[in-house]
């Protein structure tokens, strides 16, 4: 009796760890400001609207290249003044 009990507790479990995150959605990662990145950027994509490399986005609200070996500290060359301008992007 006790081990369907404790399957079904193990399943239940299980299950939830299994559950859906956030991945998909936009996802700017602004802890960083918390680092003390001192560019002011932090990375930014947003695989749902199309946009499948990361981004760079700043306090200036422009959008830049993500540089590799740096990440956002510092961004890449510029891209957009705004999300929408980036190519690719196709939420609105």
């Amino acid at each position: 009796m006790k081990l369907p009990i404790m399957l079904t507790i193990i399943t239940i479990i299980l299950g939830a760890l299994a559950a859906p995150t956030t991945e998909g959605q936009d996802t700017p990662n602004s802890d960083l400001g918390s680092r003390g990145v001192a560019s002011g950027c932090y990375p930014f994509a947003s695989p749902r609207c199309g946009l499948s490399e990361t981004y760079c986005q700043c306090a200036d609200g422009r959008f830049y290249n993500y540089n590799g070996k740096k990440g956002c500290n510092p961004p890449g060359g510029i891209i957009s003044e705004s999300v929408t301008g980036i190519p690719g992007y196709t939420c609105t």
